[in-house]
């Protein structure tokens, strides 16, 4: 394929731009004022958190300039000849050299290429979607891993999922671990100890160099809420309490580095609605920002008032088949977690009842809980009696969780039938392999494959080796075994 020249890209860069919309925070940070200046383009390019009309576009400058700026150029295809908009976007040392704009005017259901481009650099052609029209029946497909640590194996499920069509990936915590350290088992080495902006900033660095990872942010737009490791191990308000100076270090390079817009009133909050047609509405929480803390002698709470009436007033009215609740950490009853002191919602017990019981009352039918955290591949059933869903097949579920494995992590070793004989709401267990999810729902079903990667080497095979169907409206489902158990 030839590729587009330089003196291309700038005859390009004449067309007219369309909304394009710079983060608050960037224009106290950087210069609006500064025009494209010389930079290289080093750690790939990205989107996230697309709409019907609009799609948020990420990058990073590599330039000795304290401030500067990059061209965005936007495309139909990828001969970058069908330029559609452009847009000039600022930068600098205050926000790490990222770059990030939100560009509107997009046509729904249409993939897009872009590329950044400095006074000497163009960065590599990145690939992105935009989510179906309201009220359109498109059937979707849509990724999702968590706890990708760096040091314990290769990001080879990124590398496949690369490879899939998908509408959206969506990182569900622990996108990276910020403890750096050597330890017996590691396959890569990071030793960066995450404790500031300075060594936060790196630590992203670090995880953004993996070639599996960067695949997967050039060619699919992805979603990404936050859970402990982007700050510190398990902590909520008192257990520990990271310094509130590193809490928000670790908040504030997440938006640096991730193609996610802040909202005006509330800087660092992640939980919002992404709306994909009449298919699925998902529905992204932060269950770690607002959580209160142990041994205080007050209720534990996960979302927050405001944010757990968002949710439930939002599914309640969701117009969608599918209500997708992408969230961290694991919602179903768990035997093996360490019950009120641990750091599952088995620890808010009071939340959990309230959520789920506000699900049953509603009567609602198709919510799916996607979970990460636990490092382990489980499906559960849903509800406010854990005992009474197992016992009787015609009891109406609250809903289904898919728990999604770990990229790298060390999984909890159980054999499945241990697993379900204390907790027979459970339909599938493993934690010894290590992979991602995939989603492929339309109006009448939703099926979720479950696939294990080889994390050894940088190309380590990935295969499916779970299949689970669940039919709109039954809150059960159907299990297919297809590759034997990992030894």
């Amino acid at each position: 394929m030839r590729r587009t020249t330089r003196r291309e890209l700038l005859v390009a860069a004449t067309a007219t731009a369309f909304t394009a919309a710079v983060p608050p925070a960037w224009g106290r940070l950087t210069s609006r004022r500064a025009g494209v200046g010389p930079g290289r383009f080093l750690d790939g390019v990205a989107s996230g958190e697309p709409s019907a009309d609009a799609i948020t576009f990420w990058g990073r400058m590599r330039t000795d300039r304290p401030r500067s700026g990059a061209r965005l150029i936007v495309a139909t295809d990828q001969g970058m000849d069908g330029v559609v908009a452009t847009a000039k976007v600022p930068t600098g040392r205050g926000v790490d050299w990222c770059l990030k704009t939100r560009l509107g005017g997009l046509q729904p259901s249409t993939e897009y290429f872009y590329v950044w481009e400095s006074s000497s650099s163009v960065s590599p052609v990145g690939v992105t979607r935009t989510a179906p029209a309201p009220g359109s029946a498109t059937p979707l497909r849509i990724g999702f891993s968590s706890c990708q640590h760096y040091n314990w194996g290769n990001f080879s499920a990124h590398a496949n999922a690369a490879a899939e069509p998908l509408d959206l990936y969506l990182f569900l915590g622990d996108y990276v671990y910020e403890r750096g350290r050597v330890q017996e088992g590691f396959v890569r080495d990071d030793r960066v100890n995450a404790v500031d902006l300075r060594t936060y900033r790196r630590k992203y660095r670090v995880y953004r160099a993996d070639p599996g990872l960067r695949e997967l942010h050039r060619v699919h737009p992805v979603a990404h809420v936050w859970d402990d490791h982007e700050v510190e191990n398990n902590y909520s308000d008192n257990t520990p309490p990271p310094a509130p100076a590193q809490r928000f270090a670790g908040y504030r390079t997440s938006f640096e580095w991730m193609p996610r817009m802040a909202f005006p009133s509330e800087r660092y909050r992640v939980y919002k609605k992404l709306s994909y047609g009449s298919v699925a509405d998902v529905f992204l929480l932060d269950t770690r920002q607002y959580r209160t803390g142990y041994n205080d002698g007050l209720p534990r709470a996960f979302l927050g008032e405001a944010q757990m009436q968002w949710l439930v007033d939002g599914l309640k009215a969701s117009p969608a088949t599918w209500k997708i609740v992408a969230q961290q950490v694991v919602m179903s009853n768990d035997p093996f977690g360490t019950g009120e002191f641990g750091d599952q919602w088995d620890s808010a017990p009071a939340d959990r009842a309230r959520l789920l019981g506000e699900l049953e009352r509603a009567g609602l039918r198709n919510v799916v809980f996607l979970t990460g955290d636990a490092h382990v591949f489980m499906c559960n059933l849903i509800g406010s009696d854990f005992e009474a869903i197992a016992a009787d097949p015609s009891r109406l579920t609250a809903g289904v969780e898919y728990v999604g494995g770990s990229v790298t992590s060390p999984g909890l070793i159980k054999s499945e039938d241990e697993v379900r004989r204390r907790a027979p709401w459970c339909q599938q267990f493993n934690g010894v392999d290590h992979g991602y999810a995939l989603l492929t729902l339309d109006a009448d079903q939703l099926v979720t494959e479950y696939r294990r990667s080889d994390v050894s080497v940088p190309t380590g095979a990935t295969v499916a080796f779970e299949r689970f169907t669940q039919p709109s409206g039954t809150g059960r489902v159907t299990r297919e075994v297809l590759a034997p158990s990992t030894p």
